[in-house]
C-alpha cells in the first residue's frame, strides 16, 4: 500500500531537468535581445543614416529595397515618402524589442515582434542573397519563433521586481493546470510559421542581374578617344573627371549603374547593383571605392571592382566604355 500510494502522488512541477530548461533558452534569448539593442544603437550613432545624400541613408536604403523586393509596393506607400521617419521607427521599435526581451517583460510578444521585423527584413534587404543560408534575416526569423514557443521560462526576468513575486501555481502566478491545446495550437502555428519562412527562402528571384561578375574590366583610356563609338551616350568626360563618378543606367540591363574616373586618365564602369543583396552602390570619392550602403560591402573599381570587405560575394559586373571625340563617354 505505502508503494502505491507514493506512486500515485504527482510530481513536482519544478523539478531541477525542468530548472536546466528553462536556463538553456536564456543564450537565445539573451543573444536576440542584445543583437536588437546592438542594432538601434548601431543605426543611432551612424551620422549618415538619417542625413539625405549619406552612403548610409535610410531613403538610399529604402529605394534599393523597393525595386526587387515583393513587398516593394509597401515600401513606397509606407516608407519612402517619409524614409526618415521609417529610420527612427525602425531605431525605436529595435530598442524597444531587444529591452523587453533582455529584462523578461511580455518576452513572447516582443519575440514575435522580433520575427516580424526579421521578416520584412528579410523580404527587402536580404531577399536577392541566394541561396538563402547565406542571409542572417530569414535565420533570425526562425530563432524569434523559437524563443516564442519557449518564452523566458521565469528565468532572469524583472517581473517579480516590478509586479511581485508570483502567486499559486508557475513561476509566472498562472494557475498551475497547463491549457494543452492552447499549447499545441501555439506549437502548430510555430511550425507552419517556419515552414512558410522556408518556403519563401526557396523560391526563384526574378533578379536576374544579381549573378557572378566578371572580376576584371578593361579602362577605357581617355587620352585615346574614338571618332565614332558604339553605345548609349552617358555623360560628358569633363564632368566626369571633374567629379569623379558618374551614375547611368545600363543600356545592356536597365539596373542602376556608376562610372568611375581613376588615377591616370582611364575610366571604369560597374553595374551599380550590389551582388549581395541588391542594393545600389556608390561612389565615395575620398576613399576612392564604391561602397554598399545596406550591409557594408566595399569594392575598389581600381581592381574590377573586387571585392575589398564586407559580404559581397563576387565582384560588381564591369560595363564597357568607349571615350568619343566629341568628349562624351559611351556605355555599350
Amino acid at each position: 500500500m505505502a508503494r502505491k500510494a507514493q506512486r500515485s502522488q504527482p510530481q513536482r512541477p519544478n523539478q531541477p531537468a525542468d530548472r536546466w530548461f528553462a536556463y538553456g533558452t536564456l543564450p537565445l534569448r539573451l543573444f536576440l535581445g542584445a543583437t536588437f539593442v546592438y542594432a538601434g544603437l548601431q543605426k543611432i550613432s551612424d551620422p549618415g543614416f538619417l542625413q539625405p545624400g549619406a552612403s548610409t541613408y535610410i531613403g538610399t536604403q529604402l529605394q534599393s529595397f523597393a525595386a526587387h523586393s515583393p513587398i516593394g509596393f509597401l515600401i513606397q506607400v509606407f516608407a519612402l515618402p517619409v524614409p526618415q521617419l521609417a529610420g527612427i521607427g525602425v531605431i525605436a521599435v529595435e530598442l524597444a524589442i531587444g529591452a523587453l526581451v533582455l529584462l523578461g517583460l511580455a518576452t513572447r510578444w516582443a519575440a514575435a515582434a522580433g520575427a516580424l521585423v526579421n521578416l520584412v527584413f528579410f523580404l527587402t534587404a536580404s531577399w536577392s542573397v541566394q541561396p538563402y543560408f547565406l542571409g542572417s534575416d530569414s535565420i533570425y526569423v526562425v530563432a524569434w519563433i523559437t524563443l516564442v514557443l519557449l518564452g523566458d521560462q521565469g528565468v532572469l526576468t524583472v517581473r517579480p521586481v516590478i509586479f511581485g513575486p508570483p502567486g499559486q501555481g508557475d513561476s509566472r502566478g498562472r494557475p498551475a493546470t497547463t491549457d494543452l491545446s492552447r499549447r499545441r495550437l501555439l506549437v502548430q502555428l510555430g511550425g507552419a510559421s517556419v515552414a512558410l519562412v522556408w518556403v519563401l527562402a526557396l523560391l526563384p528571384r526574378g533578379r536576374a542581374s544579381i549573378q557572378a561578375a566578371s572580376s576584371s574590366a578593361t579602362p577605357s583610356p581617355a587620352a585615346s578617344p574614338i571618332a565614332s563609338p558604339a553605345g548609349t551616350r552617358i555623360g560628358a568626360l569633363a564632368d566626369l573627371q571633374a567629379q569623379g563618378s558618374l551614375v547611368f543606367q545600363d543600356p545592356t540591363s536597365g539596373d542602376p549603374a556608376v562610372a568611375v574616373a581613376l588615377d591616370g586618365g582611364s575610366v571604369v564602369a560597374f553595374d551599380a547593383v550590389c551582388t549581395h543583396a541588391g542594393c545600389t552602390v556608390s561612389y565615395d570619392s575620398g576613399a576612392k571605392v564604391l561602397s554598399c550602403p545596406c550591409h557594408g560591402a566595399v569594392f575598389d573599381p581600381a581592381h574590377g571592382a573586387a571585392v575589398v570587405s564586407g559580404p559581397a560575394p563576387t565582384p560588381l559586373a564591369s560595363i564597357p566604355l568607349q571615350v568619343g571625340t566629341d568628349g562624351g563617354v559611351y556605355a555599350a
